[in-house]
């Protein structure tokens, strides 16, 4: 007997019993992973209950034990949290952690059980964002993309990209590792370039949303300060500061354009100290053989390489004394250069400014000593015009030569011979004859 496929009754009845026992295989257990979010809801399946079911039991971990969680028929201890569905699905609500677990749906019936096992999986979602960043590798040569997303039960799925595709299939990317809720990525600096972006999407069972982060990468910027200057056997600071730089640059300095490839080792009179993204030199004891000229501060990262030269100018002390000393040599003999040639052009001059300045500080005394004693009415007069021998003023006690007398009354005598009348003049000519 055949079929009309040809099939044998045989090979066709074989068939069939094995596929009723995978089904009985099956509706003996079956397993399912399903998450929940932390204060949500979730509900667990009872798959494939038969309509024939007298009670659907559920349990919380061991499905042997008792009492059950959830019955059907039988009332246990209520959780209002816990409900049935269509008489046979849990529904569990404001979930927290202790409900994470496996459960059990157990179908009893007339002369078989039918059990169905959930691991139920409480998720807790990060509530930040994915923090993103970039470091160099420990040899110096390879970019290392870092991408953080902590605070998620469980862990977030993490991954790098990079125009759109993801760094997993590229052919660039040296190594791949996570852990926990970190990715790393670290790439062959010979793909990179200045400003390149690289962006990290993260995604959650439990989150919809895929929130992401971006890294741009950067080839070092410098500045420094203007040239130093130090004198021999002073110390001195040379300063270089990197202004921009993804990931952080590694500074070095260098003796210079003669040595470009030797870099300076902190020790003996060079000591090297770096806060940040700040490096400075300090050299002590300056040299104006060896240390004077200029020095070079390289900044390097995986992106590239950049070099700044910084000049360093070394003299002799100065001798402030001696500068001092000179500056007031010089003041004095101005000083009195010019000193004498006023004195030597006018001589009283110093004599006339005492006198203008003391001239209304007092009364002035002058005895006078006349040839004539004996007229009475006329002694001012004769005073005016006879010859002085001598003459002392007291000023406020300050003595005056006679010279400088003589040469103050020589003006008064002159106006008073030009202030006589024709008449006076006539008679003291018909005296003389």
């Amino acid at each position: 007997m055949r079929f009309r496929s040809g099939t044998p009754p045989a090979r066709f009845f074989l068939a069939l019993c094995v596929w009723r026992l995978v089904q009985r295989r099956d509706a003996a257990g079956t397993e399912e992973v399903v998450f929940g979010k932390v204060g949500g809801s979730i509900l667990l399946l009872c798959r494939n209950v038969s309509k024939e079911a007298t009670e659907v039991v559920w349990f919380q971990g061991d499905p042997h034990s008792f009492p059950p969680l959830f019955s059907s028929r039988v009332t246990f201890p209520p959780d209002v949290r816990f409900s049935l569905v269509d008489n046979s699905s849990l529904r569990i609500t404001e979930l927290r952690v202790q409900d994470e677990g496996n459960y059990t749906c157990k179908e009893v019936l007339n002369k078989t059980d039918h059990e169905h096992r959930v691991q139920l999986l409480v998720a807790n979602p990060p509530h930040s964002t994915p923090k993103c960043w970039a470091e160099t590798s420990s040899s110096g040569l390879m970019l290392q993309l870092f991408c953080s997303w902590p605070g998620g039960y469980p862990h977030p799925t993490l991954h790098w990209r990079e125009e759109g595709h993801d760094l997993e299939n590229s052919s660039w990317v040296i190594s791949s590792t996570s852990s926990s809720d970190t990715h790393v990525e670290t790439l062959n600096s010979s793909h990179l370039s200045h400003r390149k972006v690289f962006k990290c999407v993260g995604s959650h069972v439990v989150k919809q949303e895929q929130p992401a982060c971006t890294v741009e990468i950067k080839i070092p910027s410098l500045e420094s300060e203007p040239p130093k200057t130090c004198f021999v056997g002073d110390n001195v600071t040379l300063t270089c500061r990197v202004t921009e730089s993804t990931p952080a640059a590694r500074l070095t300095w260098l003796r210079g354009i003669t040595q470009p490839e030797v870099e300076i080792q902190p020790g003996g009179r060079y000591l090297i100290a770096q806060e940040g993204n700040v490096s400075r030199l300090t050299i002590r004891n300056c040299s104006q053989g060896t240390d004077g000229g200029c020095y070079v501060c390289k900044a390097q990262n995986p992106v590239g390489l950049r070099e700044l030269f910084v000049c360093l100018t070394v003299k002799q002390p100065v001798n402030i004394v001696g500068v001092v000393g000179a500056v007031v040599v010089l003041s004095l003999l101005a000083i009195l250069t010019v000193t004498g040639i006023v004195l030597y052009y006018n001589p009283l001059l110093c004599l006339r400014g005492a006198a203008f300045r003391n001239q209304d500080s007092g009364d002035i005394l002058v005895l006078v000593d006349s040839e004539d004693d004996e007229e009475g009415k006329g002694e001012e007069e004769t005073m005016g015009s006879s010859t002085k021998h001598e003459a002392m003023a007291l000023v406020n006690g300050n003595s005056i030569q006679t010279a400088y007398l003589n040469c103050l009354t020589e003006g008064d005598d002159g106006e008073q011979h030009g202030g006589d009348s024709p008449q006076e003049t006539r008679g003291e000519e018909t005296r003389g004859s």
